[in-house]
């Protein structure tokens, strides 16, 4: 990999092009433009090692190595026989191939998989007589193919398995939220750890350990023990552990609590041991209340949480768990913002608050949304008019 700009493709959740930007920038990405799901930029070696380490948002972090038009599957072959692989990977390293396709004559990504595995063995077979294994579960070097039409952009995975597997899940107990969309959801609501934090349901934790790693400054991928980038020709170890030793250097107490907190103690035992992994468990108060008589008196700050929206929670169940809660959203904390994200689209219309920011997401295949709330204290009209200084006051 040279030393140089070159271009990255960022994969991500549908609807966080924005905040991935904002990341990226943030990560010192440049020349940054959205696509669909995608985010493509420029950056140097060190960024691009950076953002692997560090990028909260990111699913994929892809290095385009090839761009060329294709009309029908054969082309695909004959275009990659052209590309210097030796130059990508070495003759005893093994390879995989994932695969992205839309094109109107290959009716299966594995199809133009196996075309382009043939054309990367053979060029190792016509250069040295000899050709590279393929090893599906757990190759040195991953590429990955994408075609949209008659564009086909072939990429190294710089991360490898996708990067919202952060290593700390050791259990997940029943429907837990994707690391990524947690820390992009975390993201939304503007807090960076200048507050107190809670999850009153917090289940097996993801939300609040991807708090803790955001007022920490701990990296996303602090439990990984490898990327895939260190397998490539080119990999600078010194410049990866300088970048790693700056970041793990900056890792800090939180400023403020971050309360975990959920009436099952079983998943709540999952959360303990899920940050556990992540050396995350010293920064986050565990406790088992219920979140209908709970009360942090004298504290403010975000609370979040992703109530049950399962199978199990038939509508009528549903529709009152929900009044509950917003019942003691307004009992219990006021002067907080509360956010809620349910795929119980029908309960949420019932939570008897009006939400001041909303944002749609998916969640395993489910429509959700993430309403956002400000719990104020007083009336409305107080809530939004601002309070006159004191010389002011005496002029009336």
């Amino acid at each position: 990999m040279n030393k140089g700009e070159f271009s990255i493709s960022v994969k991500c959740l549908a609807n966080c092009e924005e905040l991935l930007a904002e990341e990226l920038k943030e990560l010192g990405v440049n020349k940054i433009k959205l696509g669909k799901r995608v985010v493509y930029g420029e950056c140097s070696q060190e960024v691009m090692y950076d953002v692997c380490y560090c990028s909260r948002l990111a699913l994929r972090v892809y290095v385009p190595i090839a761009e060329f038009f294709i009309r029908k599957v054969e082309d695909l072959y004959k275009k990659a026989m052209q590309i210097e692989w030796d130059n990508l990977m070495l003759l005893d390293q093994t390879f995989a191939i994932d695969a992205n396709v839309r094109h109107h004559s290959i009716q299966h990504p594995h199809f133009a998989s196996l075309k382009l595995k043939d054309a990367i063995a053979d060029y190792f077979r016509n250069e040295y007589d000899k050709r590279p294994n393929v090893d599906a579960e757990n190759p040195d070097v991953l590429f990955h193919l994408h075609i949209d039409e008659e564009k086909v952009t072939i990429s190294l995975d710089a991360g490898g398995r996708s990067l919202n597997q952060r290593g700390y899940r050791m259990g997940a107990g029943d429907a837990p939220l994707n690391e990524v969309l947690a820390a992009a959801l975390i993201r939304t609501t503007g807090w960076k750890g200048e507050s107190v934090f809670i999850d009153p349901m917090c289940g097996s934790g993801t939300l609040v350990i991807e708090a803790a790693m955001v007022a920490s400054h701990t990296p996303a991928q602090f439990a990984r023990p490898q990327f895939q980038f260190m397998k490539w020709p080119g990999y600078d170890e010194n410049l990866w552990l300088a970048i790693k030793k700056k970041r793990e250097d900056a890792i800090v107490e939180p400023a403020f609590p971050i309360y975990a907190n959920d009436l099952n103690k079983n998943a709540l035992g999952w959360a303990k041991k899920n940050a556990g992994k992540e050396n995350l468990a010293q920064h986050i108060l565990f406790g088992s209340n219920d979140f209908f008589e709970m009360n942090l008196e004298n504290e403010r700050g975000i609370l979040a949480m992703n109530p049950p929206y399962g199978e199990r929670l038939d509508l009528d169940d549903a529709i009152g768990f929900y009044k509950n809660i917003g019942n003691a959203f307004k009992l219990n904390w006021k002067g907080w913002k509360t956010w809620v994200f349910s795929g119980h689209l029908e309960a949420m219309k019932r939570l008897g608050l009006k939400p001041s920011k909303k944002s749609k997401w998916i969640n395993a295949k489910i429509d959700c949304v993430w309403y956002g709330y400000e719990i104020f204290e007083g009336t409305l009209k107080d809530f939004k008019t601002p309070a006159l200084p004191d010389e002011d006051k005496k002029s009336d």
